[in-house]
């Protein structure tokens, strides 16, 4: 069963070029290198050959909280928690290059969302301002910001639409030709980046949800492998009546404004985002069902061609987990609230090893792509 509606001009995650029919890339597993923030104020450079750290670049301010690369894969950019600084870090020589203060000795200006456009010229956020007064703090609406990366500083804002909330964390993504940004929530709001107004909301609801359904929501995070101009995502969705629950897999064109919704069956009670191999023949994800004693966390494997579950195996899961996939998606990679990677077969979906970080973990991890 799919709904297919053509509503949507979404966002476009990564810039690796993709063409059908090409053939696999097949440059050595050990030059692909990943990225990962540890506490104090660390990224790990991890080598996926080696299995190992081969690198540390320490950072001047604070903790890491989001990683972003660069359009040319030469750069990343992190957002650090408590100054609100954004660092950039050079992958050639692996050094902080550059690094400036969002913070002003009476405001902080917390960020929450953290996007590239393709120029490589302005980072998109949803910037909170606390102004420190005599005897109280003032807490602002959210706003939209547009930090120039050259000029190290806010050159636009527009307000966050009314009614609506931006999160503490939100997704956001721009498009292709850097003209809108996207927040993706229950619904995805679709924002003009010169004047950071609303342009569109899509209600992720009737008629594009699978019938019967009135709620749905997308599980979304950077794949190394997802096809350029396309998202590739889970999606959870509810009916109105005994509100059962099911999941599946949402294909977005972003280019032709359309999505394909792929109902599977009943939902977990979590699941992580979809990572896909480099030829997206399978898609991979983690789910758990059930909580504290009863919890049981599996690897599922899916056909990507019928959309269809085609393996799944248990293993011993940390109470809260991130999911993550090598370039070459030989690998399926456990991280978060801890201070090691499970690094699991992807074929045998058996444990094969584990990376000591030597630290907490504290942001998202960014798989380099093999191209």
């Amino acid at each position: 069963m799919k709904a297919v509606a053509t509503l949507l001009s979404v966002c476009a995650l990564t810039t690796a070029v993709f063409a059908a029919g090409a053939k696999p890339v097949t440059k050595p597993v050990g030059e692909q290198l990943m990225y990962l923030a540890t506490w104090p104020h660390t990224i790990k450079v991890i080598d996926v050959g080696k299995d190992k750290v081969v690198d540390k670049i320490e950072l001047p301010s604070d903790i890491a909280r989001v990683l972003v690369m660069s359009p040319d894969k030469t750069k990343i950019y992190a957002s650090t928690l408590r100054d609100n600084s954004i660092v950039t870090v050079d992958l050639k020589t692996r050094k902080v290059v550059d690094s400036f203060t969002l913070n002003t000795p009476s405001e902080g200006n917390r960020l929450s969302g953290f996007a590239i456009d393709p120029t490589g010229k302005f980072i998109y956020s949803i910037m909170t301002t606390v102004s420190k007064k005599i005897d109280h703090y003032e807490i602002s609406e959210p706003k939209f910001i547009a930090i120039d990366i050259e000029q190290k500083k806010i050159v636009r804002s527009g307000d966050f639409p009314k009614d609506e909330v931006p999160g503490a964390r939100s997704l956001l993504r721009v498009s292709p030709d850097g003209k809108s940004l996207y927040v993706f929530r229950q619904e995805i709001l679709v924002i003009n980046t010169a004047d950071f107004k609303l342009e569109k909301k899509i209600e992720l609801s009737n008629p594009v949800a699978p019938p019967g359904m009135d709620s749905l929501s997308l599980n979304v995070l950077d794949d190394p492998n997802e096809p350029p101009g396309k998202l590739m995502s889970i999606f959870n969705a509810s009916d109105p009546y005994v509100h059962r629950k099911i999941f599946g897999i949402a294909e977005i064109d972003l280019s032709k404004q359309t999505f394909e919704l792929t109902p599977i069956g009943p939902a977990a009670t979590s699941i992580q985002p979809l990572m896909l191999t480099p030829d997206r023949k399978l898609g991979y994800t983690v789910a758990v069902n059930g909580d504290h004693g009863d919890r049981v966390t599996e690897f599922w494997v899916f056909d990507m061609a019928t959309k269809k579950l085609i393996n799944k195996k248990e293993f011993l899961g940390r109470t809260r987990l991130n999911f993550g996939i090598t370039a070459d998606g030989k690998k399926l990679l456990i991280y978060n609230a801890g201070y090691e990677i499970e690094v699991y077969d992807a074929k045998t979906l058996a444990l094969d090893k584990t990376i000591n970080l030597e630290g907490d973990t504290t942001s998202n991890l960014i798989v380099a792509p093999l191209n």
